[in-house]
């Protein structure tokens, strides 16, 4: 899988790195808690109650509903407010039901190295490298996260220099130019009925 004179220096970094440090540690830690709530997860779930705990949780996280929007494009304004709701309610429930459990398969019990954070647009990029030595596996995993309502927020991630919105965006066209948004509902529809059922079933 394929996947940056003396004193004047000093002085800089002495007076101006003590703010950015402040920012991009809360960055970071708000990246380890959504994988590690990930990790957590069970499919299927033994304690019910205790995996809606968590999903609710990690979902707070992640701002699902602009990474949806960018993913859609244009056709989000086409689409109407009936069909822009039922969107975002199928998105949400495609993450639970497909994205938190296949990420976790991925990441599993592999260890995470999390060795950069860089300022990028109103946020910042946490950079993590998933690794695997038995399976040479040596993936790198970028997430943006920023600041929305005094709450840190993921809003897209890349795997290997891939966006996830994207990623998405090159689906939902190809859906949306072959069957209309009414296609892209009835297929998302479909994916989380066969997920769902998938996910009943013990390992």
């Amino acid at each position: 899988m394929k996947n940056k004179r003396f004193f004047f220096v000093l002085a800089s970094f002495l007076i101006f790195s003590q703010p950015v440090l402040a920012e991009t540690q809360p960055a970071q830690q708000t990246i380890e808690t959504f994988v590690q709530n990930i990790k957590n997860m069970e499919v299927p779930p033994k304690d019910a109650a205790k995996q809606a705990e968590l999903v609710k949780a990690t979902d707070n996280l992640l701002d699902l509903e602009t990474m949806g929007r960018k993913a859609l494009g244009g056709h989000w304004t086409k689409a109407s407010a009936e069909d822009q709701k039922t969107f975002i309610d199928l998105l949400w429930k495609l993450i639970e039901n497909v994205a938190y459990p296949n990420s976790r398969k991925f990441m599993g019990q592999y260890k995470i190295i999390y060795h950069e954070v860089t300022a990028a647009g109103e946020g910042f990029d946490v950079h993590s490298v998933v690794k695997q030595e038995e399976q040479a596996l040596d993936a790198g995993v970028v997430y943006h996260v920023y600041q929305k309502d005094q709450q840190w927020k993921v809003d897209d991630v890349q795997l290997d220099g891939v966006s996830i919105i994207e990623d998405l965006r090159y689906q939902f066209d190809k859906l949306i130019e072959k069957s209309q948004f009414s296609g892209l509902l009835a297929k998302m529809k479909e994916r989380l009925a066969q997920a769902e059922k998938e996910n009943s079933v013990p390992a």
